[in-house]
């Protein structure tokens, strides 16, 4: 997928400002975390075939310079982050990652929560 050149540059500031770019992370490639539920991985790979359906760039366990490791990157689009919950909880993420992410400026409006047990409503994506 080509980018436009406004989106290549959004691209571009977020991989500069917050990526850390000893790991390589291309682009709608859908990367397995061997440490996730089969629900959990089933769910991140769920939601990437709809983003390449509509044409958003993604990217998936790409390492932040925070250490944090979000499921999906969509910085072009509506949120940044999309975390998709099986065994973790709102409260959870809150309580463990959610400090790390407002270091580098983030907050929750940057995210969007996906469970893994309930249906998945793509409206829920924007």
């Amino acid at each position: 997928m080509k980018l436009s050149s406004d989106d290549q540059k959004i691209v571009n500031d977020f991989f500069r400002e917050h990526v850390n770019r000893s790991f390589k992370n291309p682009m709608n490639s859908v990367r397995m975390n061997v440490d996730h539920t089969f629900e959990h991985r089933e769910r991140i790979f769920q939601i990437c075939n709809h983003l390449i359906d509509n044409k958003i760039p993604f990217w998936t366990e790409v390492r932040l310079n925070n250490g944090c490791i979000p499921d999906i990157v969509t910085p072009t689009h509506i949120v940044t982050f999309i975390e998709v919950f099986g065994t973790e909880t709102l409260d959870d993420f809150k309580t463990n990652k959610l400090a790390k992410y407002q270091t580098s400026g983030f907050d929750l409006k940057h995210f969007k929560f996906i469970d893994t047990s309930s249906e998945l409503v793509f409206e829920q994506l924007w």
